[in-house]
C-alpha cells in the first residue's frame, strides 16, 4: 500500500482543505463504560502471576470482582477475534478469518483487513498520473462496529489504538485511533526499519519490514579514539507510485513477454531509482567527553543518544509530486554499538499534525492527541518484532523500545480518561505489547523451547513478568481515575502457549496427494499463477497443477478446497466435497509428532463453526492445532518447502495462540462481582457493551449480554 494512492487524501492535501469531523455529543452524567483490551492476556499465566505477588492490582481485581476465562474465536487470530469484538458477530457475518485471505480467482494472498478500490478516472499533469476516481482503500469488515452504533444513538465513544480498524471509515461520530493494519509512513504494515552498521560480518536483512545498510565512518577528524566521526546517510521514504513511467511499464512488459531477464531486472532497478524519494541525513560520533554520543542530524535539527539510548523523536521530510508538495514524518533512533559502529532507526511514522493518511477519526484527534503527548507510534503494533526476529535488534535493544512504546501507550492513556471525565460514555483502550512480548520472548523462559541463544535463559528469562507487572501498574493506574460507580471490563481477546513444532502445511497436502506438483517439479515456494487477457488464471504458470489439486493453504489456520465454480481453476465438485474434506480431517486428527504427540486439537468444518453471509468465503477446514504446535510462516503465502511437515520452530517468534480457541482462551475480568452466563465470549462483550449504554443493537448480532434482564446501566461493575 502507497499513500498517496489514495486519491483523496492526495487531493486535500493538494487542497489544503482539512476535514474536520465532530466527536459526538456529550452527556457527561450517563452510564461511563471503560474496557481495557490487553491483547494476549492469559488466565492460567495472570492467576499464576498474581499468586507470585507480581500483579497486585489485577490480583485485588480477581478477589474483588468477576474473573473468568472468555472464549475466543475461530481461529484465535488477533483481526479475528478483535473483529468479533467489534461487531458481536462471528466470522461469518463480518468476513474475516485470517491475517490473509486467499485470491480464489489467481490462487494469491491479500490483506484480509482491506482492499484497494480500482483506479478511474486519472489526470496527467506535469509528469504524474493523479488519480481522480477509484483508489481509496477501504475495509473489508461487513458488520457495524459498536462505536459507530453507539455514537449514532449519542454516547460519547472514544477508542484508542484497537485492531482491524484501518482504514478507518468515515461515517463514525467517534473518536477513534486504528492499530494492527496501519502502516508506517511508507506503506508498510508492520513499519520498515533501517539498521546501518560498520559491522563486516553483518548480513543484508532487506525486506517488507527491514533493511541493513553498510557503513563505514570517517574518523580523520580523530586521534587516538578521541574526536568526532560521521558517516552521511539517506533516509528512505515512500516511494512517489503517481511518476508516470508508462513508456518503462511498456518496456517491461515487452521484455517479460520477450523473456529478457537481463533487461526486466535492468528495467526494474531503474523504474525504482525513479520512484525512490530520500531525506538525507549524517550520524555523528562524537567521542570527546567520557562516554559516546551519537548525533542524528537532520537538515537543521540535531537528536543525541548515549550508548544503548533512544534519541527523542526527530521530523523528517520527504519531496513529493516534483517537490509540489512535502510529505512529513517523525522517526527515533536507537544508539545500538559503539564499535563497531550501529544505529537503528524506527519505522518512519505518519505525521499525526499532517498525517498522508488518516490515522483517527476525526481527523484532526491525532493532532489533539499530539499537542497532549507529543509525537508517537502511529503505525499498529509498534514494538519492533519483526526487526527483533531477524536480528536487527538484541533483546535488550527489543526490551527497551517495547518500553518506550508502553511509556507511549500511558501518556495515551492518561489523555483518553481527561476525554472521559469531560464526556463521558465508553472508553475503550488497547495495549499490545504483552501479546508482543510473549511472542518474540517465550524461549528465553521456555527450556524446552528448541530456540537457544546464548544467555537467553540466564538473563532473560524475567521479561515476560516484566510486561506482566507492567500492564499492572497501568491497571493500577487507570483503577485510581474510575469513579466509584464507573462501570471497568478488562478483555484479552486469546491467551498464549508455547510454539516448538511448526507443521508446512502444503508439504503434507503434496505427501498425501491432494495438492500435485507439475511434472518435474520440486517443491520450492508456489509462484502466483500469471493471468490471461481475460482476467483469469494462467495454468502454464507456477509450479501447481491445479487440475489435479484438490486442496491448497493460504493462511495460519485453514484448508481450501480448490472448488469448482469457487477458485480460478478449480476442480471439486459439491458432490465430492463432503467425503473429501471427512476424509482431510480424519487425516489431520490422525497426524502424530515424532514422539506421538498429536499434533491438532481439533479440526472442524466452516459451516461447523461459523454462521452468516460469509461463510462460503472462509478455509473450508479450521485447523485447531495442540498446544505447542502451529503452521509455518511459509503457509500463510502458500509456500512448499521441501523441508517435511514437522519441523523444530528455531526462531524468536516462539510463542503462539494460533492454536484451537479452547487451548488459548482470553480473560474476562469485571471491576465487581455479577453472575455471568456460562461460557462467555468476545461477543458477548460487545452485547453488554450495547446493554450497558442503553443502545440497540445491530440486527443480526451474535453476541447476548452477560448478565442481568433488563440492564441498561453500567453500574456496578
Amino acid at each position: 500500500m502507497n499513500p498517496f494512492l489514495p486519491p483523496r487524501g492526495l487531493l486535500l492535501a493538494l487542497a489544503l482543505l482539512p476535514l474536520f469531523g465532530s466527536c459526538g455529543g456529550s452527556t457527561p452524567d450517563g452510564p461511563r463504560v471503560v474496557v481495557l483490551g490487553i491483547d494476549g492476556l492469559d488466565p492460567v499465566m495472570l492467576a499464576e502471576r498474581i499468586e507470585r505477588g507480581l500483579c497486585p492490582n489485577l490480583g485485588k481485581l480477581v478477589a474483588e470482582g468477576t474473573f473468568s476465562p472468555l472464549g475466543t474465536s475461530w481461529p484465535p487470530q488477533s483481526p479475528v477475534a478483535w473483529s468479533n469484538f467489534i461487531t458481536g458477530a462471528n466470522p461469518g457475518r463480518h468476513g474475516l478469518f485470517d491475517f490473509v485471505h486467499p485470491n480464489r480467482a489467481d490462487y494469491g494472498v491479500q490483506n484480509s483487513m482491506s482492499t484497494t478500490e480500482e483506479v478511474g478516472l486519472e489526470l496527467s499533469l506535469f509528469g504524474y498520473r493523479i488519480p481522480l476516481t477509484g483508489g481509496d482503500q477501504v475495509t473489508t469488515r461487513d458488520f457495524p462496529a459498536f462505536w459507530d452504533v453507539m455514537a449514532d444513538a449519542g454516547v460519547p465513544v472514544t477508542v484508542c489504538r484497537i485492531p482491524a480498524a484501518f482504514p478507518l471509515e468515515e461515517v463514525s461520530d467517534a473518536v477513534v485511533f486504528p492499530d494492527m493494519g496501519t502502516p508506517d509512513l511508507t506503506g508498510a504494515a508492520a513499519g520498515k526499519a533501517t539498521l546501518w552498521t560498520e559491522s563486516r560480518t553483518a548480513v543484508r536483512k532487506d525486506g517488507e519490514s527491514t533493511r541493513t545498510r553498510p557503513i563505514e565512518l570517517d574518523r580523520s577528524r580523530m586521534k587516538d579514539g578521541k574526536g568526532t566521526a560521521k558517516v552521511n546517510i539517506a533516509l528512505r521514504g515512500p516511494d512517489d507510485a503517481l511518476l508516470d513511467l508508462r513508456d518503462l511499464e511498456d518496456e517491461l512488459e515487452a521484455a517479460e513477454n520477450a523473456g529478457g531477464m537481463a533487461t526486466i531486472l535492468r528495467l526494474r532497478s531503474r523504474m525504482a531509482r525513479e520512484r525512490q524519494v530520500i531525506q538525507p541525513a549524517v550520524l555523528w560520533l562524537d567521542r570527546t567527553g567520557p562516554e559516546p554520543i551519537l548525533a542524528v542530524e537532520i537538515s537543521d535539527q540535531f537528536a543525541l543518544a548515549g550508548p544503548g539510548e533512544w534519541t527523542d523523536w526527530i521530523a523528517v521530510e520527504f519531496p513529493m509530486l516534483g517537490g509540489m508538495m512535502n510529505l512529513t514524518g517523525w522517526t527515533r533512533f536507537l544508539f545500538s554499538g559503539v564499535e563497531p559502529f550501529e544505529v537503528y532507526a524506527a519505522p518512519i511514522q505518519i505525521d499525526p499534525w499532517n498525517p498522508a493518511m488518516q490515522v483517527s477519526s476525526p481527523e484532526e484527534a491525532s493532532a489533539e492527541l499530539a499537542d497532549a503527548i507529543g509525537p508517537y507510534y502511529t503505525q499498529g503494533f509498534p514494538d519492533a518484532y519483526k526487526a527483533y526476529k531477524v536480528g536487527l535488534l538484541d533483546t535488550p535493544g527489543f526490551v527497551s523500545q517495547s518500553d518506550t512504546v508502553m511509556e507511549e501507550r500511558g501518556a495515551m492513556l492518561d489523555w483518553a480518561l481527561d476525554g472521559l471525565d469531560q464526556d463521558g460514555g465508553v472508553l475503550f483502550f488497547y495495549v499490545g505489547s504483552l501479546d508482543m512480548r510473549c511472542h518474540m520472548l517465550w524461549f528465553a523462559q521456555d527450556e524446552e523451547h528448541p530456540h537457544k541463544e546464548a544467555g537467553a535463559l540466564e538473563n532473560h528469562d524475567h521479561e515476560i513478568d516484566r510486561i506482566y507487572a507492567q500492564v499492572d501498574a497501568m491497571v493500577g493506574g487507570l483503577v485510581g481515575r474510575l469513579r466509584p460507580d464507573d462501570s471497568f471490563i478488562i478483555i484479552s481477546e486469546h491467551g498464549f502457549a508455547p510454539f516448538r513444532r511448526k507443521m508446512h502445511v502444503n508439504d503434507w497436502l503434496v505427501e498425501k496427494g491432494w495438492l500435485v506438483l507439475k511434472d518435474g517439479e520440486n517443491s520450492g515456494n508456489i509462484h502466483v499463477p500469471g493471468t490471461l487477457e481475460d482476467g483469469s488464471p494462467d495454468p502454464d504458470s507456477g509450479i501447481i497443477d491445479w487440475s489435479r489439486s484438490k486442496a491448497w493453504c493460504v493462511g495460519f489456520n485453514g484448508i481450501h478446497l480448490n472448488r469448482a465454480g469457487r477458485e480460478g481453476l478449480g476442480v471439486v465438485t459439491d458432490a465430492e466435497s463432503e467425503a473429501l474434506l471427512a476424509e482431510i480431517s480424519a487425516a489431520l486428527l490422525e497426524l502424530l509428532d515424532a514422539d506421538g504427540t498429536p499434533v491438532f486439537h481439533a479440526v472442524e468444518r466452516a459451516t461447523t463453526v461459523y454462521s452468516g453471509p460469509h461463510v462460503g468465503d472462509a478455509p473450508d477446514l479450521q485447523l485447531g492445532f495442540a498446544r505447542g504446535y502451529g503452521a509455518s510462516d511459509e503457509c500463510a503465502v502458500g509456500g512448499i518447502t521441501g523441508e517435511g511437515v514437522l519441523v523444530d520452530n528455531d526462531s524468536r517468534w516462539s510463542g503462539s495462540h494460533l492454536m484451537a480457541p479452547e487451548v488459548v482462551p482470553g480473560v474476562l475480568l469485571l471491576r465487581r462481582p455479577r453472575d455471568i452466563s456460562p461460557d462467555p465470549a468476545l461477543e458477548d462483550v460487545t452485547a453488554t457493551l450495547y446493554k450497558m449504554v442503553g443502545v440497540t443493537p445491530p440486527e443480526g448480532m451474535d453476541g447476548r449480554p452477560l448478565f442481568g434482564n433488563g440492564q441498561k446501566t453500567g453500574n456496578p461493575e
